[in-house]
């Protein structure tokens, strides 16, 4: 189980991804530096009651939704009509968490993209490793210095260290399903 200190910076980072935020956007709203923020989301800094507070207020959360425990359970039922959806700044589509979020070791998003849309946020801001699986349409994937171009049931894995841009450049709508680990959604 994680200490109190991570899970308020797991829950912080949850609900700043799901709201579009940077930590520049939510430092604005809160007041707060940056650097702050940073720690707090990481565990390595505990906010004072006033900083709680003002963050719960820029990210519209209820101040008791940051000290109840995470769920337990081992098996997550995610429905359709109750996936979280998430915004991601520079980005244009729509994407939806498959996943628990959280504290989860694995993060799973579903991508849409329209003719002309463009993926750009980096899910994941550590070492670790992403998996992407076209299920609908064709995408054109800049990772690095390299360019593929995935159609449907074409798969790229990747660290996710490396900066990429996912379009769709057909014309259709695009689906992925994106797997990171480790997630911070």
């Amino acid at each position: 189980m994680n200490h109190p200190i991570h899970t308020i910076g797991q829950k912080i980072r949850m609900f700043r991804k799901e709201k579009g935020f940077t930590l520049e956007v939510l430092a604005d709203k809160t007041g707060l530096s940056k650097g702050l923020l940073s720690q707090v989301e990481r565990g390595i800094s505990q906010p004072s009651l006033d900083s709680l507070w003002k963050i719960t207020r820029a990210l519209e959360a209820s101040f008791a939704q940051f000290f109840e425990e995470l769920d337990q359970k081992r098996v997550y039922h995610i429905y359709k009509e109750k996936r979280r959806e998430m915004l991601f700044p520079e980005s244009t589509g729509s994407y939806s968490l498959l996943s628990k979020g959280g504290n989860a070791k694995l993060g799973l998003i579903e991508v849409r993209l329209q003719p002309g849309d463009v993926a750009r946020d980096r899910f994941v801001q550590q070492e670790g490793e992403e998996c992407l699986v076209v299920t609908k349409g064709t995408v054109e994937v800049k990772a690095g210095e390299d360019t593929f171009y995935l159609k449907t049931g074409d798969s790229l894995h990747i660290d996710s260290i490396q900066q990429r841009v996912i379009s769709n450049q057909g014309n259709e709508e695009a689906i992925i399903l994106w797997a990171v680990t480790p997630p911070q959604l």
